[in-house]
């Protein structure tokens, strides 16, 4: 090991101190990077140089229109002037490179704006937008941002499609903190699991400070090139405003301009149509401003009245129900919970919070693991934790918190097909942490399920219309959490307690067969039967449903003649 710029005292030092650390790796049988105990730390690299802007294309990011199945938006930054900026675009084809594309097949597509925005680091960023216009639905492009003469790398995304198909989409909630280190985990591994999601919604605080050219930088550092072939759909949290809306907001993420028509509210509140979903952001900041908020109100209303899709998702920051300390969003829950409920919204993602909690209204519940009202999420992607607050918020608002967690990161995928959505909530680690099925039919009606597992498929969770009844009496017996279509078999069962007794008949455990049952496309089966001659007066029995899914079974009806 030779080190000719050192005096030989400190070469030989150095080696010895190479030789001792090579022996403890040996010894322990562990590896550890190397330690100069000599020298100083190198030091830290300036946030000033690690996110200076070049000729080079960064930040390259993909933005929804209202036309999604026929143009794309998509912005980045570079050191280029707005009569250069520019981008290519041409069916994605099978090879690039050494093989040139055929002639005509580039076209070209000048910038629509290039917004100069002043940083924390002594120095501008400029963005540039180019909107993609007259493609084809469900076809598969590939494109390059640039100056005409640096260029980005080739990317490639795919359009909506002209009619409802099913997708995939991602939702986060804050990411704020810790976004250069802990926050890239959780947006690859995202990826990872749903690398053909068409978007993915931030619910606000994608950074700490409004302005702060080393964290906006970081943020589209944590997810790479994901951004560049994954819509994006956010809207801002309290951490994007700083004496107003961030500077770096409009520039990075030109929305559709068909909100309320508010200057205030440009961008930061707009719907998108996407393959059969209706996307709705709304600010939330303005809890304080009753004609900002009335504003969004009204437009609210009228884009959940007006629309043509089967399933609606709508998106803002601060919760309708608080899941930490004290917090409440009183004008959110009164102005637009209703509103919610009312139209039948499937699912609310929302952040602020820095934990995880879904819950729903009390009123809607109509089994242990079904309800069939809105639900409504608070998630948390970034490192930064606060405590539960046991519901409080929830609870004294008349909902119910079904799930919950704190100090973890989490992701959520929400796979969408004709009659079903699918949540997910996973950890940073992958690790399943929530899930629930929305299933909706033709007429519009709806259950929410939770995903299954061994403990929630038995047990009590069978109703019935009466828990006194003679022999002959009718008898209807409902249940939820069935697959459409399950198979469903009923059993009257004789107990005493809840023990069951030997049957009338010689029939087993299981109790008297009844008959069986189909459950309709949302899971719910409803059954009537009249109760039997062979009842005794005082006699306790209840109702046993089978199937492939679920062993469940209803209250005690006591027989009373």
């Amino acid at each position: 090991m030779n080190h000719p710029t050192l005096p030989e005292p400190a070469r030989r030092r150095h080696v010895r101190l190479a030789v001792l650390g090579t022996s403890a790796v040996l010894l322990g049988g562990l590896a550890f990077a190397p330690v100069a105990f000599s020298y100083a730390a190198p030091p830290k690299h300036p946030a000033a140089e690690v996110h200076k802007p070049s000729p080079v294309p960064d930040r390259v990011i993909l933005t929804p229109t209202t036309t999604p199945a026929t143009s794309q938006k998509v912005t980045w930054r570079a050191e280029a002037t707005a009569e250069f900026a520019q981008a290519e675009i041409l069916a994605a084809p099978r090879a690039l490179g050494q093989v040139a594309p055929p002639a005509g097949a580039v076209t070209k597509v000048q910038a629509q704006a290039s917004t100069p925005v002043n940083t924390t680091l002594g120095y501008a960023s400029t963005y540039h937008t180019v909107e993609f216009t007259g493609l084809k639905p469900a076809t598969r492009y590939t494109y390059r941002v640039g100056d005409g003469t640096n260029w980005s790398e080739w990317h490639d995304f795919t359009t909506a499609a002209g009619k409802f198909e099913p997708f995939s989409f991602i939702y986060y909630g804050d990411a704020q903190n810790y976004i250069d280190s802990a926050v890239p985990r959780v947006f690859r591994n995202a990826f990872a699991d749903r690398p053909q999601a068409k978007m993915i919604v931030n619910a606000g605080d994608l950074i700490n400070s409004a302005n702060s050219e080393e964290e906006w930088g970081q943020w589209y550092k944590a997810a790479g090139f994901i951004d560049s072939q994954i819509n994006n759909l956010s809207i801002p949290g309290n951490h994007e405003y700083s004496g107003g809306l961030s500077s770096f907001w409009r520039p990075q993420f030109p929305y559709p301009d068909n909100g309320p028509g508010n200057p205030e509210l440009k961008q930061t509140v707009y719907y998108i149509d996407y393959q059969g979903v209706r996307f709705i952001g709304l600010d939330s900041n303005h809890q304080g401003n009753a004609a900002l908020m009335a504003a969004q109100t009204a437009w609210l209303e009228k884009v959940l009245k007006d629309n043509p899709n089967k399933w609606t998702v709508v998106t803002f920051h601060h919760p309708v129900y608080s899941t930490t300390g004290t917090r409440n969003n009183p004008q959110v829950r009164d102005q637009w919970g209703p509103l919610l409920e009312k139209y039948g919204v499937d699912l609310v993602l929302q952040g602020h919070d820095h934990s995880y909690g879904r819950g729903n209204l009390v009123s809607a519940r109509k089994s242990i693991t079904v309800h069939n009202g809105v639900a409504y999420v608070v998630s948390v992607s970034g490192g930064k934790m606060y405590a539960l607050n046991n519901g409080e918020n929830w609870t004294g608002n008349g909902a119910e918190v079904r799930s919950s967690s704190q100090n973890t990161q989490l992701y959520q995928l929400i796979d969408v097909a004709g009659d079903q959505i699918r949540f997910e909530a996973r950890y940073a680690n992958g690790e399943h942490h929530d899930g629930f099925l929305i299933r909706k039919n033709a007429r519009g009606e709806r259950t929410v399920n939770e995903l299954r597992t061994p403990e929630n498929t038995v047990g009590e969770q069978v109703t019935v219309d009466k828990t006194e009844a003679s022999r002959w009496d009718k008898v209807t017996a409902t249940a939820y959490g069935y697959d459409p279509g399950e198979r469903v078999r009923v059993h009257l069962r004789e107990t005493r307690g809840k023990e069951a007794v030997a049957q009338h008949g010689g029939h087993g455990r299981d109790g008297v067969p009844l008959g069986e049952a189909r459950a309709d496309e949302l899971g719910r089966l409803s059954y009537t039967f009249r109760m039997p001659p062979w009842v005794r007066r005082g006699s306790t029995h209840l109702v046993y449903l089978s199937s492939e899914n679920q062993k469940i079974t209803s209250p005690l009806i006591t027989v009373t003649r």
